[in-house]
């Protein structure tokens, strides 16, 4: 048997492996690295794409979009950078919209208003619910 073959067998099956999965390291202060980014939730509770030890970058309020950002932000396809923005603004302000006009529409006494909170409502919650998708699916794609 010639361990010196296995071994360098395994070390490229093992660096294989490496570069299959996602090259995401999840630090103990629950912070995300990716190359040489960190992502890092600040005091707002916005997650923080900076560099590591250097300049913040950007701030994003779902942690999947900050992860393909900086992604993007690596391969310096700014095109696809900023649709992630745009998606992740996107789908924050609906899903925000969607918890406001539900309350509403729970809390309403006159039937108009409620009737016009239940559509808002709806609305609200199915761009929410498109924009997360294809958040979940870009994502997928990417890693």
């Amino acid at each position: 048997m010639n361990y010196k073959r296995q071994a360098t067998q395994l070390e490229n099956f093992l660096e294989d492996e490496f570069k299959k999965n996602i090259p995401i390291a999840v630090m103990p202060d629950k912070s995300i690295v990716y190359k040489r980014y960190k992502i890092k939730q600040n005091n707002k509770g916005l997650w923080q794409l900076a560099y590591i030890g250097s300049d913040n970058i950007s701030e994003f309020r779902i942690k999947t979009t900050a992860i393909l950002a900086a992604k993007f932000y690596d391969r310096i396809d700014f095109k696809r950078y900023n649709e992630v923005k745009l998606l992740d603004t996107h789908y924050w302000n609906n899903s925000n919209d969607a918890e406001f006009f539900k309350y509403r529409y729970e809390h309403a006494k006159d039937l108009d208003r409620r009737d016009l909170f239940l559509w808002r409502w709806e609305l609200a919650s199915s761009r929410a619910k498109r924009y997360k998708d294809e958040i979940s699916s870009m994502f997928k794609s990417n890693f």
